[in-house]
């Protein structure tokens, strides 16, 4: 398994969860928010590659699926607010990098949704309606710790830029902090695969290997009700 911050945080999130999505496969609705995401972040790519509004607003329509909960004002207005200017960087840059130097390292890969030409700037774009520290997690470091990799850049700022209250969340990882995220990342990774090891070996052991963890997260989780039944008795 390749994974992502998103695959290793749902991990840390709630281990059922992940077991049930990445593990067993269950393809998950598309929800408002990921939908509304998907548009915003290639409406907002468009236009820095030179797309006018319009037609970066109705590819992200299209990125989006039409979900019904999505319109075209919101979307036009979120992607309004991104300071965009010409020449800011490259988008969506892929990369895919050993955890470790070992050599069965975990693979760790992900998308930077903007990075300077220089590479001394990471910007992630967030549709969401509620603001954070760009340290309250790790997904930043690890993308600076990527682009320290690609780039061999000893500090890298990286940003969360808020859409809709049009601010910036900014800090200059260092390589301690870079090297935070990546044994975070790493340590989580090794876990996954050790109960993915013994999963192999007892099968029935699934449900003690990869517990739910009820939190606020549930409302949103299409295994709410199943989780409940299974593990209340716990």
């Amino acid at each position: 398994m390749i994974y992502s911050f998103s695959r290793l945080n749902l991990y840390t999130t709630c281990p059922y969860r992940f077991f049930k999505k990445y593990i067993e496969g269950y393809e998950e609705p598309t929800t408002y928010p990921l939908a509304l995401g998907k548009g915003v972040h290639k409406a907002v790519e468009d236009k820095i590659n030179g797309v006018s509004h319009s037609e970066a607003v109705l590819n992200g329509m299209i990125e989006a699926e039409f979900h019904p909960e999505v319109t075209m004002d919101e979307l036009s207005q979120l992607v309004s607010h991104a300071p965009l200017t010409t020449d800011m960087g490259q988008t969506e840059i892929h990369f895919q990098l050993p955890l470790s130097d070992a050599d069965s390292a975990p693979m760790l890969q992900g998308y930077i949704d903007l990075m300077s030409p220089d590479g001394s700037k990471i910007v992630d774009w967030k549709s969401n309606r509620v603001r954070y520290d760009v340290r309250d997690n790790h997904q930043i470091g690890l993308y600076a710790w990527a682009v320290g990799q690609l780039r061999n850049r000893t500090h890298v700022e990286g940003s969360l830029y808020f859409l809709r209250f049009r601010r910036a969340s900014k800090y200059v990882f260092n390589q301690t902090d870079m090297e935070d995220s990546r044994k975070w990342a790493l340590s989580v990774a090794n876990e996954i695969n050790s109960k993915r090891e013994i999963l192999d070996l007892l099968p029935e052991e699934a449900e003690k290997l990869f517990l739910s963890t009820p939190s606020s997260n549930c409302r949103h989780c299409p295994f709410a009700i199943e989780c409940y039944r299974k593990f209340s008795c716990y």
